[in-house]
């Protein structure tokens, strides 16, 4: 998938660039391509994955537990867990 940034005509150099870094940033292909770099065992991805999802399962159950947390923020979190 190309990344397309289209020049306006009062747009410089400079935002041009900060413009392609952040559709970049969101896009996560730096990540993807730092991941990449090295090869890793499928177990390995594995269980990082899942050191990472017993993180954020902890994290969630102490935010449960704290007076100025909002619902909405436990439900994101919990969204991301479940995907």
């Amino acid at each position: 998938m190309p990344i397309i940034i289209k020049a306006n005509p009062k747009s410089n150099t400079n935002s041009l660039i900060r413009d392609f870094k952040k559709v970049i940033a969101v896009t996560d292909i730096v990540q993807r391509v730092r991941d990449r770099r090295y090869f890793q065992k499928p177990s390995k991805i594995n269980a990082i994955k899942k050191i990472q999802k017993n993180r954020l399962q902890r994290k969630i159950r102490v935010l449960k537990h704290t007076k100025n947390i909002g619902a909405d923020v436990i439900d994101r979190m919990t969204a991301r867990l479940n995907k």
